[in-house]
């Protein structure tokens, strides 16, 4: 797997699965960053702010794309893509070990309380989930997917607030 080309969050819209729209207390607050920058807030005249939600989605997304062992104070931090190419053989090996290397990696982090499931856009899941797709649409992702090697990740994690974000990330699984 190469490096992951883009991290998104967003609060479920599912019913069931979370509370759209609502800012839960308890997911903390940090420096708000684009693409690794800090973002200035013209208006306060001060470093902008992320709360809640995003602020959650920030750090996760930052710890998928940091590799695991390369923050010298926490070596234990971050998502480990070098091992991808040396132990998973064959795409189903690759996509599995991906799976327990993303559950690792999120579940590191004390404000999720359980990654619910992990899938990929070809997997019978994704199709589930996108229900106005056609059988032939549905065709065309899988194998668009399958032969550019190009791949998207979801996973739906539920917070300890009860909250439920879907994160997608994606990369070539080669």
């Amino acid at each position: 797997m190469t490096q992951p080309t883009d991290l998104m969050a967003q609060p479920s819209d599912r019913a069931g699965l979370g509370h759209a729209g609502r800012e839960p207390a308890g997911l903390g607050r940090s420096l708000k960053a684009d693409a690794g920058d800090l973002v200035f807030d013209s208006g306060a005249g001060d470093l902008a702010l992320v709360e809640g939600l995003p602020a959650l989605q920030q750090a996760l997304a930052s710890s998928v794309e940091t590799q695991l062992g390369s923050d010298p104070l926490n070596t234990r931090f971050g998502f480990d893509r070098t091992a991808l190419g040396t132990y998973a053989h064959g795409l189903h090996a690759r996509k599995e070990y991906l799976k327990m290397e993303l559950v690792r990696c999120l579940s590191a982090d004390r404000r999720v309380g359980d990654v619910r499931e992990i899938f990929f856009q070809d997997d019978p899941r994704y199709f589930e989930l996108k229900p106005g797709l056609g059988e032939s649409a549905r065709d065309r992702i899988a194998a668009a997917a399958r032969s550019s090697r190009d791949y998207t990740v979801y996973a739906i994690v539920e917070t300890v607030t009860s909250d439920t974000l879907v994160l997608a990330t994606g990369a070539r699984l080669e």
